[in-house]
């Protein structure tokens, strides 16, 4: 599995792995202390929701105490008035009772007798739901709801005594009429904050006193009707949100009303709230940071030390001791690094004797090379003398053509145990030692003829480098025995140099094999009219390297013949297999 096909965790660094795990078991602790600051915000909402309520109990209080000193007022100024009532001072026993605005005298008919207010007598109120239940009732006090006065054209409230004569016949009633507005003003509360309001609200729903509502929200004055009071969320009409707290007054008649905006995300008793839960959230940071400089001081740098000494050893450094573990870090740790200790010793002592054994097996190929050569070198003298006795030119060049195979091998193996890597062999000496040697066993300079070699520096199997020897062997061979004439008479002019070229030259992933020479009859030499063993052996080496035989015609005369081969791998060099002691880490 590659490092992008593994799960996204296994991708995390232990630190941070090991970080989520301890915020993941310390994480009771916040849900302990939100639990508590939940709670807390709770009690400091209900708590607001109470204190409003209890405003609005103490404002209801002050309207319900004047509302409820009409009875007692009706019956001081009956006391004090003479017979005829509206020959007294009206106005001047009204100013003295500032809860009420106006006062009036009814007859049994329901026509204003007289009033405080001007332009009031002769009005008839004989259709008022409150004379009505005055008169039919027998009640001796009657209290209206809300009205739109008469005459002052203000939302007023009634409240009636009946008058009767000593025959107990009903003769009219004596009116002390309170504005709402008036009403509205007992509910001040100046220690209030200036954002809280207080208003009345009657049965209908119709708000006094309040710059938020007209009328209030049907759903909360269903809740009303129902019997239930308290605290409310209730929309004004401008689409604000605002809590109101509403209580009833005067026989259930009225209500009043103490009005807030909730309290915004950061509001004080939220904040007050908060302090129960940062002392949790205080203590899982801590134990967070705590976690966190527990596992770098005694695992996580450890951990890195030891990967270190790993990049050492993995690099031939296998004499370096992980001392500071061994000293300072904790026992799991000194474990781990004693036995990455105990690797780098019997990773030393396999490394030497493998190298001991290599050694030792690359002198023995050296010798087998070396002795390989020799022999060669005796079987090609033995067929030099052998040659010395033939007289027939044929057997001779038999003789010459194998002579020069063999020498071609012979220089493969002087190449492999002259170098240190007996695996391999550089293109460069090796192709152009070959060619020096050939122009000497060919007598090419006695028949004036140039052999070059343009080699690029290459590494090759030792396995390839044997056919591509002996390749350019019977190339060469072929090329200096059949392209030139014996004499400087013919096709070629004799001011022209003859030349065989030998060339190694890479091309990407391939290499290129050449020989190419300038003689003359290119077309009568080609491999497919080639009658002797050479075209037959170039292309058994060809298959040898998986390589392509090509041949051609030059375009300034002569012939070219080729192997287009694969390029493999390059061997690596062999390296310097010694450890230099580099002391403890």
């Amino acid at each position: 599995m590659t490092t992008d096909e593994r799960p996204p965790l296994r991708r995390l660094s232990l630190r941070v792995v090991l970080l989520l795990i301890f915020a993941v078991a310390l994480s009771p602790v916040l849900v302990i202390g939100g639990i508590r600051w939940s709670g807390d915000i709770e009690r400091e909402a209900q708590y607001r929701r109470e204190s409003m309520k209890l405003v609005a109990q103490l404002a209801a209080g002050r309207a319900q105490r004047a509302l409820e000193s009409a009875p007692s007022a009706l019956e001081l100024i009956a006391a004090t008035i003479e017979d005829d009532p509206c020959k007294a001072p009206l106005k001047r026993v009204v100013d003295a009772l500032p809860a009420f605005g106006t006062f009036g005298v009814i007859d049994a008919g329901g026509a204003v007798l007289c009033s405080t207010v001007a332009g009031a007598v002769g009005i008839s109120v004989a259709g008022r739901p409150w004379f009505i239940e005055l008169r039919e009732s027998g009640a001796p006090f009657v209290q209206s709801s809300p009205l739109m006065a008469l005459v002052a054209g203000e939302m007023t409230i009634a409240s009636a005594a009946r008058l009767e004569d000593v025959d107990g016949v009903f003769t009219g009633a004596l009116v002390l009429g309170t504005p709402v507005s008036t009403l509205v003003a007992q509910l001040d509360h100046s220690d209030l904050p200036p954002s809280y309001e207080v208003a009345l609200v009657d049965v209908d729903g119709h708000v006094f006193g309040s710059t938020h509502w007209d009328r209030m929200d049907p759903a909360v004055m269903a809740r009303l009707s129902a019997g239930e009071t308290g605290a409310f969320p209730a929309q004004a009409q401008g689409g604000a949100k605002r809590e109101a707290a509403i209580v009833p007054l005067a026989g259930n008649t009225f209500y009043a009303m103490v009005s807030a905006p909730p309290p915004p995300p950061i509001a004080l008793e939220y904040v007050n709230a908060f302090g129960n839960f940062a002392l949790p959230l205080l203590a899982w940071l801590l134990a967070l940071v705590t976690a966190w400089l527990a596992m770098d001081r005694l695992v996580l740098r450890w951990l890195d030390y030891l990967r270190r000494i790993a990049t050492l050893y993995a690099s031939g450094k296998l004499t370096v001791q992980p001392l500071r573990a061994r000293q300072q870090a904790p026992f799991e740790i000194n474990v781990l690094a004693d036995t990455l200790e105990e690797m780098a010793v019997r990773i030393r002592d396999r490394t030497n004797r493998m190298e001991n054994a290599l050694q030792a097996r690359d002198a023995a190929m050296k010798e087998i090379h070396h002795r390989v050569k020799n022999n060669l070198q005796i079987i090609n003298s033995l067929l030099s003398l052998q040659g010395r006795k033939l007289h027939d030119k044929a057997a001779i060049a038999v003789l010459d053509d194998a002579r020069a195979r063999i020498n071609a091998l012979s220089l493969i193996h002087r190449s492999l145990y002259e170098h240190d890597d007996i695996t391999t062999v550089q293109t460069k000496s090796f192709l152009s030692d070959l060619v020096s040697h050939l122009d000497q066993a060919l007598g090419a300079e006695d028949r004036g003829i140039t052999i070059e070699s343009d080699i690029e520096d290459d590494r090759l199997d030792a396995d390839l480098a044997v056919p591509l020897a002996l390749f350019t062997t019977e190339a060469v061979t072929n090329s200096v025995k059949h392209a030139f004439p014996a004499t400087t008479g013919g096709a070629v002019p004799v001011s022209s140099a003859w030349r065989v070229r030998v060339s190694y030259t890479l091309q990407g992933n391939e290499a290129i094999l050449a020989v190419e020479d300038n003689g003359v009859g290119s077309e009568l030499r080609t491999l497919e009219k080639s009658t002797g063993i050479g075209g037959t052996l170039m292309a058994a080496f060809a298959k040898q390297v998986r390589g392509k035989l090509e041949e051609k015609s030059l375009p300034e005369g002569g012939r070219a013949i080729q192997i287009r081969m694969p390029r493999l791998p390059s061997p690596r060099p062999q390296a310097d297999l010694e450890l230099a002691p580099v002391g403890a880490a």
